[in-house]
């Protein structure tokens, strides 16, 4: 491809020579002959630093936000080398996400969820969907590991343009504060972005609530959503839904909404109510529990009616719907219930404990801890949530990346009041099996943090590993 028409809309190349480019490149050490090189400046460093080892092995051409002198190669001055990666991504694959219809998930909490069960009801519609999120990256027959909750925008794309060749109509996606925020969605303009809920996160990357929160809610604009549906129960949903410059449709079961549920039931199987979307009701029966989980299939309903799906196709879809991995997905042995969930959040684990509560004919066990070189106030939060609710409560790793396993157990249980019922095992395996060892019939044990994830993170290793499969290992089955 002419290095002109990788620049379409980025920037003119009339002072420099129109180069044939073969990729995109951010990383000096992947460059390939041919590449297009960028120059990010992040946390992870300045790639205007490593502009020469990009030439020397190879880029054709580089895109950079300051001076870096005179080069064998073009160079192109823009203002922002996100934007303009994001941009050159979309070009070189031909910019397919204006084929497809999208849709695209933002919150703190419930975006896999939403995404998932998004996705299965238009594909109950009659179309061809793929999906892209923290569980997974599936369209086709194909299920590919996720790598990042939205991807970098040359794979993103990479992915938009495989899926649009194998037939897909609509791409379901979360879409991350941090991608938000480093403009990865930049040219990409969604046909619906949801937004679940704002609660505590991310706070080492944002600094605080206050630009957390602005960074959510910048992506519902015109230039990144052509529609918002919103939950108006949560504060920073209600300021979207009055600041908002596109169409909004909202979803709640507390305030007015387009769409709400009535004769919300928690059942043996999960959760039953009737859903009033847009005026159309239906008799919802589903496996997925909790009132977290009404609110999510809430957004999700609304959406796929917005797309067309029809009432009859949507109530059995979710009658028959498996929950999502490591979504509060339950397991019974023994006489004691299992629940495997995602929440690494404050808000998220008081969540699932209210949940679980009900669930619990005996004790509730709660397993957790908190990730390494992330948000660091929100441990002891966390420790507080689970001492207060749980009856014991072990406290274990989760993904420690650089930090010590002890450290950050410390943090949680500066937290904790109540010990006599307290654990520290940080060996995860080892806590699962503890757990297992002190339930007796009637208990709840939730074990939190991982979900589906595959791996442990720790000293840039990630070693895999799943709760799922650690809990049946415990269980003997």
């Amino acid at each position: 491809m002419k290095l002109s028409r990788l620049m379409q809309g980025i920037a003119t190349i009339e002072d420099y020579r129109d180069v044939e480019i073969s990729g995109v490149s951010i990383d000096s050490t992947k460059v390939k002959q041919g590449d297009l090189f960028i120059c990010l400046q992040g946390s992870a460093g300045d790639g205007h630093a490593y502009c020469d080892a990009a030439i020397n092995a190879g880029a054709a051409a580089v895109i950079v936000c300051r001076n870096v002198g005179e080069k064998p190669v073009p160079v192109i001055k823009v203002a922002d080398t996100r934007r303009a990666y994001s941009l050159a991504s979309s070009n070189f694959f031909g910019n397919p996400s204006s084929e497809l219809r999208i849709i695209t998930v933002t919150g703190t909490n419930g975006k896999s969820t939403t995404a998932y069960v998004t996705a299965k009801l238009l594909e109950a519609g009659g179309h061809n969907v793929g999906l892209i999120g923290t569980m997974y990256y599936e369209y086709a027959g194909k299920k590919l590991p996720s790598t990042l909750t939205t991807p970098d925008p040359f794979e993103l794309h990479r992915l938009f343009a495989d899926m649009k060749a194998a037939g897909v109509e609509y791409v379901v996606m979360e879409f991350s504060a941090h991608a938000i925020y480093l403009e990865k969605l930049c040219g990409v303009c969604s046909d619906i972005c949801i937004f679940t809920n704002l609660s505590q996160d991310h706070l080492d990357y944002f600094g605080d609530m206050k630009r957390y929160k602005a960074v959510k809610k910048s992506c519902f604009t015109p230039e990144y959503t052509r529609c918002a549906l919103v939950n108006v129960d949560d504060a920073c949903g209600r300021e979207i839904l009055s600041e908002c410059r596109v169409p909004v449709v909202s979803y709640g079961l507390e305030n007015p909404a387009d769409s709400f549920a009535i004769d919300v039931e928690d059942t043996k199987r999960g959760s039953s109510f009737v859903a009033n979307i847009m005026d159309d009701l239906v008799a919802v029966d589903c496996r997925l529990y909790g009132t977290f989980n009404v609110y999510n299939v809430l957004a999700a309903c609304t959406a796929a009616r917005m797309e067309g799906v029809g009432l009859s196709e949507i109530a059995d879809c979710l009658n028959s719907l498996d929950p999502p991995s490591g979504r509060f997905n339950v397991i019974e042995s023994g006489g004691v219930k299992y629940v495997v969930d995602f929440a690494h959040t404050p808000d998220g684990l008081y969540n699932l404990l209210k949940e679980g509560a009900k669930l619990c004919k005996g004790k509730l066990i709660t397993v957790f801890g908190c990730g390494g070189d992330r948000d660091v106030s929100k441990r002891p939060i966390m420790g507080k949530i689970a001492g207060e609710m749980s009856d014991i409560v072990i406290v274990t790793s989760d993904n420690p990346r650089t930090e010590s396993r002890q450290s950050i157990a410390d943090d949680i249980l500066s937290g904790i009041r109540k010990k006599n019922k307290l654990f520290v095992e940080l060996d995860r395996s080892r806590a699962i099996a503890l757990a297992v060892e002190l339930a007796g019939k009637g208990d709840v044990v939730l074990i939190a943090g991982k979900g589906s994830e595959g791996y442990i993170d720790e000293n840039n290793v990630k070693t895999p590993y799943s709760d799922s499969g650690e809990l049946n290992k415990a269980l003997g089955i």
